[in-house]
């Protein structure tokens, strides 16, 4: 009796898992199969008469093929990490510098068929943040119903949708979620996300819980009706992403639960087409190509959760990641008040930079066409400051007590500034 270890790339999900157990235990003279997918691997135990190419050729016959041997890879994954961590750098360093006036300035007098039509567009953003998280899902089908994954997924994002725009509705004002806190719950889940694109790039191994029972005489057909499209399109609707943020504080102005529903309801309507489509299309798919769909869906998870880490070290103010300011505006003294006065700019913040221990007045000037869905709050994490910016003068007034450099940002952390404290 041998053991053959193979490394097989193509593998993406306990689908491949059975396919590879059912179709290697066919091979006369084969004992047992394990398949790990995590890994990369699998471990044929066999009788002296089978031939490794027998085994490499059914491999390659089910849409796998054998992969490159282990220092090889080791090699091959040195240089994946080196480029996301360059890619990350960019991504840091240049994501905010962009125009914002595509955002809907999202307003309480707008009607339900607005909303759809908000969310229609929005889908278009959709595709480009989270559309990875949906084909990592509906790639993974390979027989039955072609239609089925990307409806539970984006089944579960419009329950989602719904149910958050009921509470939101139903909390009103009367508990309100500092900048801060909201930076730090997205820290943590930018982190989870990073480490879950890395699993999807096989470059990091971890379990995660199935939904279906892991057992090789359960045929593939059954094992693709699991729930697990329908249960990440639920946690869906809990990402920090600016258009979905946005339309949530519209569900929270409503302040009722039926209203609140209704809107993100309807919003959530509109993004569906766009990714159902993506959705179902990727289903088409063969196993052949599984692999590159569900390495390019990891780098777009990855791109959305480096960005979401950059945007919540501005949000918990933490740290001054990137800024699309210009000149650096000094304070003026009038009776012992620092005056800051600036006109509010659709897509930046101005530097400003006064002085320790003295009152600071921080006087914004807002026309209607310069506010938009995301310069508007503002808020100053680190003094637990939130301004709802409106058309004309707007005043912040606080204290600077220490020395150094407070974040302030747009309340999605994807405009930020700072006020440079000096003695």
């Amino acid at each position: 009796m041998n053991k053959t270890i193979l490394r097989v790339e193509g593998m993406t999900c306990n689908n491949c898992k059975i396919k590879l157990e059912h179709g290697l235990s066919s091979l006369k003279n084969v004992i047992d199969v394990q398949v790990f997918v995590s890994k990369n691997k699998l471990i044929v135990t066999h009788d002296d008469q089978l031939v490794l190419d027998d085994i490499k050729n059914e491999i390659s016959r089910l849409g796998y093929h054998v992969s490159l041997t282990k220092n090889n890879m080791i090699v091959r994954n040195i240089i994946t990490y080196v480029s996301l961590l360059v890619l990350a750098y960019f991504i840091i360093k240049y994501e905010n510098r962009v125009s914002f006036d595509f955002i809907p300035n999202i307003r309480q007098s707008m009607g339900y068929g607005t909303l759809f039509i908000v969310g229609l567009f929005t889908s278009l953003h959709c595709v480009a943040m989270c559309g990875g998280i949906g084909l990592s899902q509906c790639s993974k089908q390979v027989s039955g119903n072609k239609l089925q994954p990307s409806f539970l997924y984006n089944l579960g994002r419009l329950i989602s949708y719904t149910m958050i725009g009921a509470i939101v509705g139903g909390i009103g004002n009367v508990i309100s979620i500092t900048g801060q806190s909201k930076g730090y719950f997205t820290l943590l889940i930018s982190v989870l996300m990073i480490a879950m694109s890395l699993k999807m790039l096989k470059l990091l191994h971890f379990n995660i819980p199935q939904f279906y029972k892991n057992n090789k005489n359960i045929s593939i057909k059954k094992t693709t009706s699991n729930k697990n499209p329908l249960i990440v399109g639920l946690l869906n609707g809990f990402m920090p992403c600016g258009p979905l943020q946005t339309m949530q504080l519209y569900a929270l102005g409503t302040g009722s639960i039926l209203m609140g529903a209704l809107s993100m309801f309807y919003f959530g309507l509109g993004t569906f087409p766009l990714m159902f489509a993506l959705g179902f299309i990727s289903t088409f798919l063969n196993s052949r190509f599984s692999k590159k769909i569900l390495s390019f869906s990891g780098l777009l998870v990855f791109i959305l959760a480096v960005s979401m880490f950059s945007r919540a070290l501005s949000l918990s103010g933490l740290a001054i990641i990137n800024t699309n300011s210009g000149d650096i505006i000094q304070a003026s003294i009038e009776d012992n008040v620092q005056i800051v006065e600036f006109d509010l700019s659709s897509d930046k913040y101005e530097p400003i930079q006064v002085k320790k221990d003295i009152p600071v007045k921080l006087i914004i000037n807002a026309s209607p066409e310069s506010i938009n869905g995301c310069n508007n709050p503002l808020t100053v994490p680190k003094l637990d400051v939130t301004a709802k910016l409106k058309p004309g003068i707007n005043i912040i007034e606080f204290t600077p007590t220490s020395e150094g450099k407070i974040v302030y940002t747009c309340w999605m952390g994807m405009i930020t500034s700072y006020i440079d404290v000096i003695e």
